[in-house]
């Protein structure tokens, strides 16, 4: 009988403790994008490129700091949704595309257990995910000319 005990325990400390709904989410190679718009300001951005990092994005991670972000890269213009499941902060949101900015979401908060599930979306060859309050605080628009240095 005792040789299950710590079976049995792990069992028990396993559904007090649960474990993190989120994987690890290790860093990805960074590339800079230059918004140049009324004022230039560059990003240094971790680069995600395969389904997996763009499914993962920054889910469970600590907030950005400032001059950082996440750019989603894509190979051909398409209609491009972002959802902030598992997300810890709020962000900007832009849509790129042909080189120049085509959407700009402000403040799009963390998706919270009891809804509204909320996918901002639009049509673009790269997103860029930033800290809420960078678009208004770089004067960021749509139309403004986007430099990108891929890893």
């Amino acid at each position: 009988m005792f040789r299950f005990l710590p079976l049995v325990l792990a069992l028990v400390w396993g559904q007090i403790l649960p474990v993190s709904a989120v994987e690890v989410n290790p860093p990805l190679p960074r590339g800079t994008v230059r918004i140049l718009g009324q004022t230039t300001v560059t990003v240094s951005a971790e680069v995600a490129r395969t389904l997996q990092e763009k499914v993962r994005g920054l889910s469970g991670r600590p907030p950005l700091k400032r001059g950082q972000g996440m750019l989603f890269v894509y190979d051909r213009p398409q209609v491009i949704g972002i959802w902030m499941k598992d997300m810890r902060f709020s962000l900007d949101i832009l849509w790129i595309h042909a080189g120049r900015i085509v959407k700009v979401e402000k403040n799009a908060p963390p998706l919270k257990p009891e809804g509204p599930e909320r996918v901002y979306a639009a049509v673009g060859d790269m997103v860029l995910e930033v800290p809420a309050g960078f678009a208004e605080r770089n004067k960021v628009r749509e139309g403004d000319p986007v430099q990108v240095s891929l890893p």
